[in-house]
């Protein structure tokens, strides 16, 4: 029985390379119909994953219900925001599916994490697991050694998946907390914009590390507060993935944020990057969520002002220092 991987993105891509590996039939679906064309013609994402070739056992897709018809597993790496509309349609071909996913953020206008809306579109026994950690695609498609984590409800399930997508250079391990590793994903992608606007306004590594750290503190204060275990922020989904976003040229929200520090406006820093940027959204979801629930957020409250309400950086920057004093 074949998996189906939604999503010929870049991490879709490199997902559906890894799990080709296994032996297995890969179905790789595709919305953007030029690049799924090219897809078929060359065996190549040139678009996210040039000089990388797909093997024989991916069969692409450019329609979904034919994609999805023989698979029982379905992966889905879409962006966060796509998600609910992917979860709706696979819902309404009334089969049993087992749902992983490699979106990360929140919801908008709900706030929800995407464990939230597969539960309320199907139901809270569905099986269902997250996949995330300090992961590239480019370095996952050209097999350099890399560790993630799966986080699932359903223990037998995750350690499933880990055993299924494992070998020498792609380590999976498991977690039962998939609301800290959902909140790790989401969280580190506002704070890589952080991180790049302050090296773009090259205040430098002191200035960098200290952001990371704090950042870290509200990553976990918002986790603890929605019912999530706080060593999973210490970890491959935590801590991991958030010094990897940060520090990287290869993260596009650190490239966005050094844009937004150069002056660039969000559709001439999105245009630069062209990749879809999911700091962008989850920096407003988790505004929205966090006055919600009070909790005190001050760097991505900052980051959100700069993005959405004309802060400038520098004077962020110095408002940030000027708060008042406390303990750890």
């Amino acid at each position: 029985m074949p998996i189906t991987v939604l999503g010929a993105g870049s991490w879709g891509t490199a997902l559906a390379l890894q799990l080709a590996k296994k032996n297995r039939t890969v179905n790789l679906w595709g919305r953007e119909s030029e690049n799924i064309t090219n897809l078929i013609q060359t065996r190549e994402n040139k678009q996210y994953l040039p000089n990388i070739f797909l093997p024989k056992n991916i069969v692409i897709f450019s329609e979904l219900n034919a994609a999805l018809k023989d698979a029982k597993e379905v992966l889905i790496a879409v962006p966060s925001d796509n998600l609910r509309e992917i979860l709706i349609k696979m819902k309404s071909l009334n089969k049993n599916f087992d749902i992983w996913w490699a979106s990360k953020g929140f919801e908008v206008n709900t706030g929800l994490l995407p464990h939230n809306i597969c539960e309320e579109i199907f139901d809270e026994n569905q099986k269902m697991a997250i996949i995330s950690g300090p992961s590239f695609a480019i370095e996952v498609a050209q097999n350099k050694p890399t560790a993630v984590t799966i986080a699932s409800k359903n223990k037998a399930f995750s350690k499933y998946l880990a055993s299924n997508i494992s070998d020498l250079s792609f380590r999976a391990y498991t977690s039962h907390d998939i609301t800290g590793v959902e909140i790790g994903g989401a969280i580190k992608n506002i704070l890589a914009i952080g991180a790049g606007i302050s090296d773009g306004l090259d205040y430098g590594d002191n200035s960098r590390i200290a952001l990371i750290n704090r950042g870290l503190a509200e990553m976990q204060r918002l986790g603890v507060a929605l019912g999530a275990d706080n060593n999973t922020f210490l970890g491959l989904a935590g801590m991991g993935d958030l010094v990897l976003t940060c520090t990287s040229n290869l993260s596009r929200n650190r490239r966005f944020g050094l844009a937004i520090a150069k002056g660039k406006t969000i559709s001439e820093a999105k245009l630069e990057i062209n990749q879809v940027i999911e700091g962008i959204t989850a920096t407003a979801a988790m505004h929205n969520l966090s006055k919600k629930m009070q909790i005190d957020m001050p760097i991505c409250t900052t980051i959100n002002n700069i993005l959405f309400n004309g802060l400038n950086p520098e004077n962020a920057a110095k408002a940030l220092m000027s708060r008042e004093l406390q303990s750890e």
